[in-house]
């Protein structure tokens, strides 16, 4: 947890020092939410710990009291009977003897006796001793759970203010015609580098070349498709825009998982995509998965069909999945090549 938040830090560090844009404000807004996230989840955490940890306290807290509520009377009544005997008590024992070839006998036993009232008394000290050193602790550990709960509203009040501010930027950019075009232009410069990304990957081909699949592959996520590939008009500002994949609604934290085999080609954020993972499987085939909520493998890495790559995140549209589907670097349309809706993953 503490390796994603720093890693998340890193990430929002390095875009306040870039050029301000639509884009970066976007993946800005998005990281800061997911950061906040990530410490509301690290401070639940603490705090979960230290309940369990107050709960165990105050277990061991009523033992030792009922230790020292069984052990009081007993104790009570040998010190009563001792000082009936006066100072030299055991002595006293001792000596009370009729037969001196009993006095052997006599002296392990009053020994023994002695012996055990000591341990009883150390014991009794001992619980004493735990039980104020308990009482202290769990004061302690109160305290640390005020601060924590304090900490957690505050972590709460953030985050939700971070999600105000990233609802307004979307909502502006979907509702206002200026910002709309300045987003969809920097989307276009977008894909451009993302051609020149896809144009510089290659890998081994992998044992199963994917076109023997076409029409078969399973979805990376569950869900109905929210965007679908190709031209598509905006309700609003009768503009048109062309997207090179799809959006499949899901929940955020969802699994995504490869479609096929392959060699990941890049994995880590890319403007205008967010976290993404583009997946190489030979003869100039990839599959691309963006608007991820985090990444689960690397560079370099080999991967089997139904691997998990990483989970859901969200983007302009809302919590989802951004899938593509390419074939020299030229986007096709994926659901031509993954099983139809109606099929097996329908049930997923």
């Amino acid at each position: 947890m503490r390796e994603r938040r720093a890693a998340l830090q890193k990430d929002l560090a390095r875009l306040r020092s870039e050029e301000r844009s639509l884009l970066g404000e976007v993946e800005r807004l998005d990281l800061e939410v997911r950061l906040r996230g990530e410490e509301l989840r690290e401070t639940q955490l603490v705090l979960q710990r230290t309940n369990e940890q107050m709960d165990a306290t105050v277990r061991r807290a009523r033992e030792l009291e009922d230790s020292i509520a069984n052990a009081r009377p007993v104790l009570a009544e040998r010190a009563r009977a001792l000082y009936k005997l006066g100072e030299l008590s055991y002595l006293r024992m001792l000596l009370s003897v009729d037969r001196p070839s009993d006095l052997f006998r006599g002296y392990r036993f009053v020994s023994a006796l002695a012996r055990r009232d000591n341990q009883r008394m150390a014991g009794f000290r001992a619980d004493l001793a735990a039980l104020a050193a308990t009482r202290v602790d769990l004061e302690r550990k109160t305290r640390e759970a005020l601060e924590l709960r304090a900490s957690l509203e505050r972590t709460r009040r953030g985050l939700d203010a971070d999600r105000r501010r990233k609802e307004k930027l979307l909502t502006e950019i979907v509702e206002r015609k200026e910002t709309h075009a300045a987003y969809l232009q920097e989307l276009e410069e977008a894909e451009t580098r993302l051609q020149q990304l896809l144009q510089g990957l290659t890998a081994d081909d992998v044992a199963v070349p994917i076109p023997v699949f076409k029409g078969s592959l399973p979805w990376p996520v569950a869900g109905r498709v929210r965007v679908a590939f190709g031209r598509r008009k905006h309700p609003r500002f009768d503009t048109y825009t062309v997207e090179n994949g799809i959006e499949i609604a899901a929940p955020e934290g969802t699994a995504v998982t490869a479609v096929h085999e392959g060699t990941v080609a890049f994995a880590e954020r890319f403007r205008g995509y967010g976290l993404m993972i583009v997946l190489d499987h030979g003869g100039k085939h990839h599959t691309l998965y963006a608007h991820l909520g985090d990444v689960r493998v690397q560079p370099g890495q080999k991967v089997v069909a139904g691997q998990g790559l990483g989970t859901v995140g969200s983007g302009v549209e809302g919590a989802g999945l951004y899938f593509e589907v390419r074939f020299q670097g030229r986007p096709e349309d994926p659901t031509e090549w993954l099983l139809p809706l109606d099929g097996p993953s329908a049930s997923r």
